[in-house]
């Protein structure tokens, strides 16, 4: 089976597996919706997290096999960190190509990645295949220290007299971290819930500290490793 798997809260990781998947021909999927473990040839395409890579595609690479690996990470143009350096570390062979992507942050308005020709390289990688080391690339020592409670300091996720208890914002969240509208401690703060809220009822407020953070210089660098 040849496929795209995606792991994707705001839906711009989405949109680049989509790109892979119509340019090849795959199946895609997300990973939280599929029961497939063995692939023939497979995309992989999720977030950066703080630098890192997320929870749930370390729990997806634990349980798959395939022949070829190909691995994309989305980052919001601030530090891509170390994530394609860790999923190699968690899937230890196979890898044929990988890429870090920039896109639109989660917490600001900016335009988005759209010169997807620019991935075509990686698109004619997985049509020949051949194994790839990737390098460590530079990732702040803290970034792993407290990275869920960094996030839930940095972004305050506000429940307002809009809501009327659908509960489709539970529905939307994969992590079960929302009930109607108040976050648990498993809130990521991707703010999937936002965007899913029919009422708009639910909003979010950023700490200065985030908010100076995302003042600084942006990264547009797509890095392709081939």
């Amino acid at each position: 089976m040849n496929a795209v798997a995606y792991y994707s809260n705001t839906g711009r990781s989405k949109i680049i597996a989509q790109y892979f998947a119509d340019k090849l021909g795959y199946d895609i999927f997300d990973i939280y919706r599929s029961t497939h473990t063995a692939f023939d040839s497979l995309v992989l395409v999720f977030p950066v997290h703080c630098q890192s890579l997320p929870d749930a595609v370390k729990t997806f690479l634990a349980k798959i096999q395939t022949n070829d690996l190909t691995l994309i990470a989305t980052y919001g143009r601030m530090c891509h960190g170390n994530a394609l350096y860790e999923a190699q570390q968690k899937y230890k062979h196979n890898i044929i190509a990988a890429a870090y992507v920039p896109t639109k942050h989660t917490y600001l308005q900016e335009h988005d990645f759209d010169d997807f020709q620019r991935l075509d390289a990686v698109l004619q990688k997985i049509e020949h295949p051949s194994p790839i080391r990737i390098p460590k690339s530079y990732k702040n020592l803290f970034a792993d220290f407290f990275k869920k409670r960094r996030s839930q300091a940095g972004v305050k996720i506000i429940k307002t007299d809009k809501c009327n208890n659908c509960g489709v914002c539970n529905q939307a969240c994969d992590l079960k971290a929302i009930d109607n509208g108040v976050p648990n401690n498993k809130c990521i703060r991707c703010l999937k819930c936002v965007d899913a809220c029919p009422a708009r009822a639910i909003e979010y407020k950023l700490s200065i500290p985030m908010k100076l953070y995302l003042k600084k210089k942006k990264r547009d660098d797509l890095v392709i490793y081939i």
